[in-house]
């Protein structure tokens, strides 16, 4: 899970170059699945990559665990839960804002909700 590890696009000929709200608009990409950060490889205090536990179980990856490039989650994470502690104040002070409803068919909301 390395972002460009492959070039797909050199290879095919095609370019995929979607935006992340251009993948959830066409399918490519949706929130579906769940894992747990347990550990970080910075580099002058920035993040390389992170170490994570999958839910699919300990069949897969290193025990369960995975080490996932920083970039990939730039392109493919659309959600995190953490304490309130942690975010910084702009984002604090999102939590004040009116939210938007999504309709039951958007894709954020299955994430959030789950299956009728």
């Amino acid at each position: 899970m390395v972002r460009g590890i492959y070039d797909y696009e050199a290879l095919l000929g095609v370019n995929f170059g979607l935006t992340k709200s251009e993948q959830i608009l066409y399918g490519e990409s949706i929130p579906t699945h769940a894992m747990v950060f347990v550990g970080v490889d910075l580099v002058d205090k920035q993040a390389r990559q992170w170490r994570v536990e999958n839910s699919w179980g300990t069949e897969r990856g290193n025990k369960g665990y995975w080490l996932m490039d920083d970039a990939w989650f730039d392109q493919y994470l659309y959600a995190v839960i953490l304490p309130k502690k942690f975010l910084d104040k702009k984002t604090a002070a999102a939590l004040s804002i009116e939210p938007i409803v999504l309709p039951p068919w958007d894709a954020m909301y299955q994430m959030i909700c789950g299956p009728e």
